[in-house]
């Protein structure tokens, strides 16, 4: 029975105790209130009447502002689980000296300060209990299951409006059930121990407190238009609620005259009734309607209903009207509104939450009971030599139509606050995780690259050198420098080397004395990089120093030659570069590398010798060449420059190259990326190339390409698509074609779900095939959110994305909560329950199969249904071999569902 309850109320492993403690603790403390609600309406009444209320409406925060400061001191100080445990106990203690006063000393004044110890009581104990359950849940089990421990608020209603219907005549009066209600604070402080017990167990300390000056807290609330909603619309519902109360107070005065025992026995009954059905409602309705409709709905059900209420009392101002609007706040308050209601304290930061909680709910709501009290006086009868306006019913309910038209006002605005507050805790989050992991891997990267620089093994430092050689070498030119007085001759020459590339002039007098230097590699670097970028004769200084290689003397002739000015001959230059990218022998290598650096300064008519240097065998040769053509602007390159896209350690050098080209290579990357015979290496960076160039024209050749058969080129299509749509918006995006690949890539993901769970009958959780189906999953997680974002590119959906990876529970719970209420309700309801860790996988098969069809029942099937994916398609060979099963098993992938719909 258990088990058929949890799943009933959708609550998960490890959530049951959490659930009936706090259950039990609110069912206590809502019990106890109303109880002394009811007590203290039949005591009041009959010594003063119910115009006096105003009285007491407006002494109740002034009692509280003397008891809050207290508390929050002593809180800061003890833990708010220990105080909650001490203020209970000290409660009971006054609940049972009321008793004895009323017994032994009923002076004139003590219905009345009674009536202010209940109200504090009833906001303080209230407030404790809900902080606590706060304290246990994140927002996506919060809005799961604050249906249920809702519940025990009306099942605590039902209890106390049964214990003042029932007892009030046997115990002799309602000053007896004083010792029944100090029984029930004790009950609520025992539920309160037990809960910390737990709390404990489960390994959480207390936290100490900074003390935290309460106006600071007040600036905080003012200044933040979410917190600012919130107590705007606190302090309304603290004047609506109370007016209608006064006027279930007035009716009841008139029908039951002074009787204090007939009017507690009234309170009881009405507080039973109106407990059952709250009970009833928040079992089978609050729940539902916070996964299904959250928020957005149900903050404003409330509002509406006792609008429609204070419009029937205007018509109708009798007894039964005002029962029913009275009904409709208390059944409604302690059900779907009160839940709905600590829903929007979640999303505020734990640290400041219980402080922020206790400022609104105690004082502002309390600020909120003093305006009213005292607008009521005077609405009604006035206060001592001030006259009132003499309202009765059809008064305080127009005031009251007036004061929920505000309600509901700001409750609409506070739901679309909800929404930009908790995508403001997400997006913050993603600017934290991008910004900590650049930091570490620029500075991790930046020490390993000094620490091999100033190593004393040389392999080190050459190492540190051939690192710096991948990357831009701006911030190591002074390091570079320094390196150029090294012992060991093959580190001068390649920092002289790295510094030529760059360009860096700063280092002519210090490359004319390495022309002397008694190696001949670092001569010849010297002598290439003076007649490259100084345009010194080389033939000049040869004939002085001697000694010099061949390849350098043709590779200082060529920079000479096609180098700008008087002496400048390509067609020389091009006869002695088509020699070097021709040549054989040792040093072949080091001329075709030479001749890549001379191509760099002829940059027109000799882009036929740099294509077939793009196409080089070796990187270094290769990365010369790519170098060369960032000023080469000849066409033959384009081609190569593509291919080499499928080379890893040239392929981001090519892409920066291809991309700077612009919309003059649009055409042949759209070709090569929709050429299902080219290298699907040279594919799969296409579409990274085309974001670059950012045009128009770059665009559409993604969308062109969006329905890419292979996953990898597919994945990384969207992702360029996505981020080009970012930084341009005014590229266009074909929304439908958009919209059925989303649909087909939500059913592929359910469809890989099935084929998991299928697969899991047979392998063991450490096989290859799970770790390459996270690995795929996660890919296609990531295309439907890039494909969302293409529909919607302002909602916040990449800071879900990152959210959801998230370890830390409470955003992944933020981020499920942000997608619950910017989705529309037909995608929502497919893609959410696939993100939330807490849905099992036999929940999303039973989804699959009733979204995609074609259930996927046996391992043999799921590991077929994997050999249609390329990247999974080695692992699954191996697995269905190692099953014994025929590996031309038929393909079982089945198609989007043509119905499937998506609305974004």
């Amino acid at each position: 029975m258990l088990a058929r309850a949890r799943r009933f109320f959708d609550i998960r492993s490890g959530e049951t105790l959490p659930v009936l403690i706090a259950f039990l603790y609110i069912a206590a403390v809502i019990a106890a209130f109303l109880l002394a609600k009811a007590i203290r309406s039949g005591l009041f009444l009959k010594e003063y009447g119910p115009y006096a209320l105003a009285y007491v409406y407006a002494a109740v925060p002034l009692a509280l502002s003397i008891f809050v400061p207290i508390y929050t001191r002593v809180s800061t100080r003890f833990g708010q689980r220990a105080v909650a445990v001490g203020t209970l106990l000290l409660f009971a203690a006054q609940a049972l000296l009321f008793w004895y006063l009323f017994r032994a000393h009923p002076v004139y004044v003590l219905p009345a300060v009674f009536y202010v110890w209940v109200n504090c009581f009833g906001i303080i104990a209230s407030v404790q209990a809900w902080s606590f359950a706060n304290s246990l849940f994140d927002t996506r089990q919060a809005k799961r299951l604050f249906g249920v421990i809702g519940a025990g608020a009306s099942l605590g209603a039902i209890l106390g409006g049964f214990l003042a219907r029932v007892l009030v005549e046997p115990v002799g009066g309602p000053v007896n059930l004083l010792l029944v209600l100090t029984a029930l604070i004790l009950g609520a402080a025992v539920t309160v121990t037990a809960a910390s017990l737990y709390v404990r167990r489960q390994g959480s300390t207390r936290r100490s407190s900074t003390p935290h000056p309460f106006r600071e807290t007040l600036k905080q609330i003012a200044d933040t238009p979410y917190l600012r909603h919130i107590a705007a619309m606190v302090f309304l519902v603290a004047i609506v609620t109370q007016w209608t109360s006064f006027q279930l107070s007035l009716v009841a005065t008139e029908r039951f005259k002074s009787d204090a025992a007939a009017l507690t026995q009234f309170n009881g009954t009405f507080n039973f009734a109106l407990g059952t059905v709250s009970f009833i409602v928040q079992l089978m309705l609050t729940a539902t309607a916070l996964r299904r409709f959250g928020v957005a709905l149900t903050i404003l059900l409330l509002p509406v209903a006792l609008g429609f209420g204070s419009a029937l009392i205007l018509l109708v101002p009798i007894f039964w009207s005002v029962v029913a609007t009275n009904a409709l706040d208390q059944g409604l308050r302690f059900s779907v509104d009160k839940a709905t209601y600590e829903l929007l304290y979640l999303p505020i930061a734990p640290s400041e939450r219980a402080r922020v909680k206790n400022a609104i709910d105690i004082v502002l709501n309390r600020a909120g009971d003093a305006t009213g009290g005292v607008f009521l006086g005077l609405a009604t009868r006035g206060f001592a030599g001030l006259p009132g306006l003499e309202l009765g019913l059809r008064g305080t309910a127009a005031i009251n139509l007036v004061l929920l038209s505000l309600w509901c006002t700001i409750a609409w605005r506070l739901r679309r606050e909800y929404v930009r507050t908790i995508r403001d805790i997400i997006h913050q989050h993603r600017l934290d995780a991008e910004r900590a992991a650049r930091s570490v891997l620029d500075r991790s990267a930046a020490q390993a690259v000094t620490v091999k620089l100033n190593a004393q093994n040389t392999a080190d430092v050459l190492y540190g050198l051939s690192l710096i050689e991948e990357q831009r070498r701006h911030r190591w030119r002074p390091r570079l420098r320094e390196l150029l007085q090294h012992p060991e001759p093959e580190v001068r020459r390649r920092a002289l080397a790295m510094l030529s590339a760059d360009g860096d002039r700063s280092i002519a007098s210090v490359a004319e004395e390495m022309l002397r230097d008694p190696d001949a590699g670092v001569r010849t670097e010297a002598l290439l990089f003076l007649s490259r970028e100084l345009g010194v004769d080389p033939l000049v200084r040869i004939q002085e120093l001697g000694d010099f290689p061949d390849f350098s003397i043709r590779a200082s002739m060529a920079a000479f030659l096609a180098a700008p000015g008087p002496a400048q001959n390509l067609e020389a230059a091009r006869v002695i570069i088509s020699q070097m990218v021709g040549a054989e022998g040792p040093n072949a290598s080091r001329e075709r590398m030479e001749a890549a650096r001379v191509l760099a300064l002829a940059p027109e008519g000799l882009g036929d010798l740099l294509a077939r240097l793009l196409r080089d065998e070796e990187p270094e040769v290769a990365r010369l060449a790519v170098a060369a053509a960032r000023v080469v602007r000849d066409e033959e390159i384009t081609l190569p420059l593509i291919d080499l896209l499928a080379r890893t350690e040239l392929t981001e050098d090519a892409a920066d190259v291809l991309s700077r080209r612009g919309s003059t290579v649009v055409r042949p990357l759209k070709t090569r990326l929709l050429d299902e015979n080219a290298p699907v290496e040279v594919r799969r960076e296409i579409p990274l190339v085309l974001m670059q160039i950012g045009t128009p024209e770059a665009g559409r050749a993604l969308v062109d390409a969006l329905l890419e058969g292979d996953a990898t080129v597919r994945y990384r299509v969207i992702a360029s698509l996505n981020k080009l749509k970012r930084l341009h918006p005014e590229v266009p995006v074909d929304r439908p074609l958009v919209e059925l690949l989303l649909a087909a890539e939500i059913a592929g993901h359910y469809r890989s779900h099935q084929v998991l769970g299928a697969v899991r009958q047979t392998l063991s959780t450490d096989d290859p095939v799970f770790k390459a189906m996270d690995v795929s999953m996660e890919h296609e997680r990531e295309r439907i959110f890039r494909l969302m974002s293409l529909l919607l590119p302002e909602s916040g959906l990449q800071d879900a994305y990152v959210g959801l990876q998230s370890t830390n529970q409470a955003i992944r719970a933020n981020a499920l909560e942000f997608l619950d209420n910017v989705l529309k309700p037909q995608l929502r309801e497919v893609l959410v329950p696939v993100l939330d860790p807490q849905t099992t996988l036999d929940e999303r098969i039973a989804i699959a199969d009733r979204l995609v069809g074609a259930p996927v029942t046996t391992a043999q099937a799921g590991l077929a249904a994997m050999l249609a994916d390329p990247v999974l398609r080695e692992v699954a060979s191996g697995a269905l071999q190692r099953v014994g099963a025929d590996t031309e098993a038929p393909d079982v992938h089945a198609p989007a569902p043509a119905d499937m719909a998506i609305g974004v």
